[in-house]
C-alpha cells in the first residue's frame, strides 16, 4: 500500500565568503529557527521544514536532515535530494563540498556502503551514473561520448536514460572517486568548454540492487538521485531550450503545489523533470534543500527559490517498496510477445498496432534481459574501457582520472585554465569569421554588379564612380574585419602555444596511458589531424584573402578602363615582367608543395614504422615479464610445495611424539594411583597396630 509523504524542505543560508567580508558586504538574509527572512525592500519570511545559518556546516545538515535517508534507501525506497537555488547561492559547495567539510553526495555514498556492510546474509549490487543537463542536451560525464541519448520509461527500470553508462561500484571509496571524476569532468566541460555551469543540471544516481543468500525470495531495488540543480534564471536568452531547461522545475511545482494545482503536469517539457518525475510526485522520499545567497543583489532570486520551496513542501509523493521483479516481468514479456506472435501470424493482413506493439514488447525485453546482475558487471567493465577512450580523445584524460602528482597539480590547473581560453577565444574567432565572410560576400556581389554595368557601358559616370566608392567603402571594411581577426588568430596561436609549452614542461600527457601503446598512438594520431586542420584553415584564409585583393585589383582596374584611363608602355612591360615572375614562383612554391608531401608521406611511413616496432617491442616484453613472472611462479610453487612437506612430516613427528607421550602419561598415573593405594593400605596397618611397623617391614639403618 502506497504511502503518502510530503516533500521535505530544508533551508540553507550560505555564509559571505572572505572577499565580500573584506569588501564590507552585509548579509541580507538570515536563517532562524525554521525561517529564512529576506530583506527584499520588505522583510519577507518564508516558513520551511528546517533552516540552517551560516555558521551550520554540511556534515551537520547531513547528521541531522539526510543519514535518515541513506537507511530509507537501505530499505528499499527511492530517495531524491535536490538542491535548488540562484547562482553562487552554494547549492554546488552544500551537494559536494570540501576536503574538510565533505558535501552531501559524499558522505550519503559513505553511509550506503556503511549501512550494507552491516547487514549480513544478503548480497549488493550498486552502480552508479552521473548526468548532466544543459540547455536540454544531455551528456554523460563518467564516459563522455557522442551517442545520442533519451529518456525512456520501462517496467524493470522505470524511467532511465539510454545510453547513459551505469558503473558497478564495490566500496565507499570507489563511488566517490567516480563522483569526483565526474565533477573534474564537468568542471572544465565534457561536451563545451564554454561557461555554461550556471545553466547546467547535474544528476548523480546510484541504484541499489539487494537479494538475500540462498533464497529464492524477490529481491529489493532502490533509485537515488542527488541533484544538483541550475538557476531558474532565464531572463538572458530567448532560446526555448534554454527556458524549458531552467524553467522546467519552477512549471511542473506549479502545477502540483502552486497557484496552477489541478492543471495538467508539464514533466515532458524539460528532461530534467522527465527524469525526476518519480521525484515530483510520485515513488520517492524526496528532500529539497533551498539554498540562498546573503548578498543584496541575490535578493530576487532568494524570494523566487523560496516561493518554489513552499510549492514544493504542498506536494505530496506516494512512496511504496521497490521489488525486484526482472524474472517476472521478462517471463510476462516473454507471454505477450508470444500471443502476439501467434495473433499477427494467424491474421491474413497484420494488424499495425499490433506489430508496434510488439516491437515495443521485444525492446523492453532486451532491455530487461540487461537487468541481471552477470549483465551489468559486463555493461560496466565494457563503459570502463569506454570513458577512457572518451576522455583521452577529449584531451581530459589525466585530468579527470587526477593521477598526477600533488606537485603538478597547479600546473594541470593551469593546462585546463589554457584550454577554457582557447575555447573562448575559438568561438569569438568564429563569430569573427562569420562577419568576414559576410562582408566577402557582399563585396564579391558589388564588384559582380559593377563589372556587369561596365561591361554594358550603360551606366553613367556618377553611377560608375558612386558603385566603385562603395566598393572601396566595403573593401576598407573588410581590411579592418581582416586586420581583428589576424589578431584574434593570432591571440588563438599565442593560447595554444602557451599550453602546448605547459604540456611539454608537465609531461603529464600520457601518465596513464603508458601502458597501451595503442592508446596513445591513436591519441598522438588525433593532435597531428588537428594540427594539420589548423594549418589548411589558415592557408584558405590566405587564400581567399588573395583572391580577394585580385578582385578588387579587377574592379579597379576596369574602372580605369571605364575612365578611359589606360598603362603607358612603361607600365605594361613592368605588369609583363612581374607577371612572368610570379609564374616562375608559382611553379617554384608547387614543387616545394609536392616536396613536402612527400617529405610528410615519407614522416608518417616512419612514424607508423615506429610505433609497430615500439608495440612489438612491448608486446615483447610483456612476454618477458611474463616468463619471469612464471618462473619465480614455480620457484614459489616448488618451495611452498617442500615447505609443505616437511611441515607435514613434522606435523607427523610431533602426532607420534604427542601419543607416545600420552601413552607414557597415562602409564605413569596409573602407577602413581597404585602408589597411592599402597601408601594408604600401610597407614592403615600402622594404624591398626597402634602406631607400630609391621615385623615385615624392615627399618631401613
Amino acid at each position: 500500500m502506497p504511502e503518502s509523504v510530503a516533500i521535505k524542505v530544508i533551508g540553507r543560508c550560505r555564509p559571505l565568503s572572505s572577499e565580500e567580508t573584506k569588501k564590507g558586504l552585509k548579509p541580507a538574509a538570515s536563517a532562524s529557527g525554521d525561517k529564512i527572512v529576506v530583506l527584499a525592500g520588505k522583510e519577507q519570511s518564508f516558513g520551511l521544514d528546517a533552516a540552517y545559518a551560516a555558521q551550520n556546516g554540511n556534515n551537520q545538515i547531513y547528521k541531522e536532515r539526510c543519514e535518515a535517508l541513506a537507511q530509507r534507501a537501505l530499505e528499499g525506497y527511492n530517495v531524491t535530494i535536490i538542491a535548488c537555488g540562484g547562482a553562487g547561492s552554494g547549492k554546488t559547495m552544500l551537494m559536494a563540498g570540501t576536503e574538510d567539510d565533505p558535501g552531501i553526495t559524499p558522505q550519503f555514498c559513505r553511509s550506503v556502503f556503511e549501512l550494507a556492510s552491516k547487514q549480513s546474509g544478503k548480497d549488493f549490487l550498486i552502480s552508479v551514473s552521473y548526468l548532466e543537463i544543459c540547455d536540454e542536451k544531455m551528456t554523460d560525464l563518467l564516459n563522455p561520448h557522442s551517442n545520442p541519448m533519451s529518456i525512456r520509461q520501462h517496467p524493470t527500470k522505470g524511467i532511465f536514460v539510454d545510453g547513459l553508462s551505469e558503473l558497478i561500484v564495490r566500496s565507499a571509496d570507489e563511488i566517490s572517486q567516480y563522483f569526483n571524476q565526474g565533477a573534474r569532468a564537468r568542471k572544465m566541460g565534457a561536451t563545451d568548454l564554454r561557461p555554461h555551469r550556471p545553466r547546467a543540471h547535474a544528476v548523480f544516481t546510484i541504484v541499489i540492487e539487494q537479494r538475500e543468500r540462498q533464497s529464492s525470495k524477490v529481491g529489493l531495488r532502490s533509485v537515488v538521485h542527488l541533484v544538483d540543480a541550475a538557476s531558474m534564471d532565464s531572463s538572458h536568452s530567448s532560446d526555448p531550450d534554454v527556458i524549458a531547461g531552467l524553467m522546467g522545475l519552477h512549471d511542473v511545482l506549479n502545477a502540483l503545489g502552486g497557484p496552477r494545482k489541478g492543471a495538467a503536469i508539464p514533466y515532458r517539457e524539460s528532461n530534467l523533470t522527465r527524469y525526476l518525475q518519480e521525484s515530483l510526485g510520485g515513488n520517492a522520499i524526496t528532500t529539497m534543500m533551498a539554498t540562498v545567497s546573503p548578498l543584496d543583489k541575490a535578493q530576487q532570486e532568494s524570494v523566487n527559490t523560496l516561493t518554489l520551496s513552499q510549492y514544493a513542501r504542498a506536494v505530496k509523493n506516494k512512496v511504496k517498496l521497490n521489488l525486484d521483479e526482472t524474472n517476472q516481468i521478462i517471463s510476462e514479456l516473454r507471454e505477450e510477445i508470444g500471443r502476439l506472435r501467434d495473433k499477427i501470424a494467424a491474421a491474413s493482413e497484420p494488424n499495425k498496432e499490433d506489430v508496434l506493439k510488439m516491437e515495443d514488447l521485444v525492446r523492453d525485453l532486451q532491455i530487461a534481459k540487461k537487468q541481471t546482475w552477470d549483465e551489468k558487471q559486463r555493461a560496466s567493465a565494457r563503459y570502463e574501457e569506454e570513458r577512457k577512450v572518451n576522455l583521452a580523445n577529449k584531451g581530459i584524460l589525466d585530468w579527470v582520472m587526477d593521477n598526477m602528482k600533488k606537485g603538478n597539480r597547479e600546473v594541470e590547473d593551469k593546462i585546463q585554465t589554457l584550454q577554457a581560453e582557447k575555447e573562448r577565444a575559438t568561438v569569438a574567432y568564429k563569430d569573427k569569421r562569420s562577419s568576414v565572410d559576410s562582408l566577402k560576400a557582399e563585396l564579391q556581389q558589388k564588384i559582380a554588379e559593377y563589372s556587369k554595368f561596365a561591361e554594358k557601358g550603360k551606366a553613367s559616370e556618377s553611377e560608375n564612380k558612386s558603385r566603385v566608392t562603395a566598393i572601396h567603402k566595403l573593401k576598407e571594411a573588410l581590411k579592418q574585419e581582416t586586420e581583428k581577426l589576424k589578431h584574434l588568430k593570432h591571440a588563438l596561436v599565442e593560447v595554444q602555444e602557451k599550453q602546448n609549452m605547459e604540456k611539454q614542461g608537465a609531461k603529464s600527457q600520457m601518465t596513464n596511458m603508458k601502458g597501451s601503446a595503442e592508446l596513445r598512438q591513436k591519441v598522438e594520431l588525433e593532435e597531428r589531424h588537428r594540427l594539420e586542420e589548423a594549418n589548411k584553415s589558415l592557408v584558405t584564409e590566405e587564400l581567399e584573402r588573395v583572391k580577394l585583393d585580385v578582385e578588387a585589383e579587377r574592379a579597379q582596374i576596369q574602372a580605369r578602363a571605364a575612365n578611359g584611363k589606360g598603362y603607358t608602355a612603361k607600365e605594361g612591360e613592368d605588369l609583363e615582367v612581374k607577371v612572368a615572375e610570379m609564374v616562375a614562383e608559382k611553379s617554384v612554391v608547387t614543387l616545394q608543395i609536392q616536396c613536402l608531401q612527400q617529405e610528410k608521406a615519407r614522416l608518417a611511413r616512419e612514424l607508423e614504422e615506429i610505433h609497430r616496432l615500439h608495440k612489438e617491442e612491448l608486446e615483447l616484453q610483456q612476454l618477458q615479464h611474463y616468463q619471469t613472472f612464471r618462473n619465480y611462479r614455480e620457484m614459489f610453487e616448488e618451495q611452498k610445495a617442500a615447505i609443505e612437506q616437511r611441515y607435514r612430516h613434522l606435523l607427523e613427528d610431533s602426532i607420534q611424539d604427542a601419543i607416545f607421550l600420552s601413552a607414557r602419561n597415562n602409564e605413569l598415573t596409573m602407577e602413581n594411583t597404585e602408589l597411592k593405594h599402597q601408601v594408604n593400605e600401610m597407614k592403615d596397618v600402622v594404624t591398626k597396630l597402634g602406631g607400630r611397623l609391621p615385623k615385615s617391614v624392615e627399618i631401613p639403618m
